[in-house]
């Protein structure tokens, strides 16, 4: 049974998978990728890896296919990815209503992601940055996800309790990375699959996600 939302007062929100539905077009590149170099791999393999990490996928196929050489393959990658942005995946439905809501009862949303700073090209393009007290990413020099650097250096810029905030996200290791700072911890799965890690929230999708949210600031 789901943990209540209820006390939780900041949000911390991963960007692809999670708010953005980007995972699409970041399977067509990556194939793209791969095809360009002579190479093939199952959609539903690339998505596996994927779900470990992007940087899991770089590794394991540049080890397969290409002797190791990962900056090939990232090149081969960030060409077939040359597209302009609202063709690479935009918002899930209810996206923009969970963040409205949090900002309207009083709550405050924040981001990490591991993404570099194209991530603001999306939220612009979407009118949605200004939902966000503060977003890290990649290039602000922090640990990637598990660890919790990221979560802890927004606690304490910002001022928040971590036991009254929460990490959401589509992925075991943005779960492992809320709980390994002392959040509550919700994955969101959009109906696919997912391994068996434990989550103190479990939603398929932002709907569900949405009217949790509600609960929690109305009970």
């Amino acid at each position: 049974m789901n943990k209540s939302l209820k006390g939780v007062k900041a949000f911390i929100w991963d960007f692809d998978g999670t708010l953005f539905d980007t995972y699409p077009r970041t399977i067509e590149c990556f194939l793209g990728a791969l095809k360009s170099l002579g190479r093939d791999a199952a959609r539903e393999d690339i998505y596996s890896l994927m779900m470990v990490s992007i940087t899991h996928a770089f590794s394991y196929y540049s080890e397969k296919f290409f002797g190791g050489d990962e900056k090939m393959l990232r090149e081969a990658y960030d060409r077939a990815c040359d597209s302009p942005i609202e063709f690479q995946g935009g918002p899930f439905d209810f996206a923009a209503e969970v963040l409205e809501t949090v900002l309207s009862h009083g709550g405050e949303n924040y981001m990490f992601t591991h993404r570099q700073n194209d991530v603001y090209l999306f939220l612009d393009h979407w009118n949605m940055r200004g939902y966000f007290k503060d977003i890290l990413t990649l290039a602000d020099d922090v640990i990637p996800k598990p660890s919790p650097d990221a979560i802890d250096k927004l606690a304490a810029k910002h001022g928040f309790e971590k036991s009254k905030a929460v990490m959401i996200g589509d992925r075991e290791i943005d779960i492992s990375c809320g709980a390994n700072a002392g959040t509550l911890t919700c994955h969101i799965t959009n109906g696919l699959p997912h391994g068996s890690f434990a989550a103190d929230i479990r939603v398929e999708n932002l709907r569900e996600l949405l009217s949790l949210i509600k609960k929690g600031f109305n009970g």
